[in-house]
């Protein structure tokens, strides 16, 4: 029988699926993003359990990677 996948988070390299559970739970705790985004953070939570990743290091993983990004985007930015 085929495994079949839940959501696209279970397609997601860990990298990024860290880097959008940080920000969007940064951007609902900042009133920029909606309480409706809960819902995204579940599927998130969900394909971290399934690999075995814990909460906290998802999110610890997560602001370590868009921590060491700011300053790509704000070299990027810059005319």
């Amino acid at each position: 029988m085929e495994n079949k996948k839940s959501s696209l988070y279970d397609e997601l390299p860990l990298e990024l699926l860290a880097g959008f559970y940080y920000e969007i739970n940064k951007n609902i705790e900042k009133g920029i993003l909606s309480g409706a985004m809960y819902h995204e953070i579940r599927l998130m939570e969900q394909t971290a359990l399934k690999r075995g990743i814990s909460l906290k290091y998802l999110h610890d993983k997560g602001a370590c990677i868009i921590e060491a990004e700011k300053p790509l985007r704000e070299t990027t930015l810059q005319p």
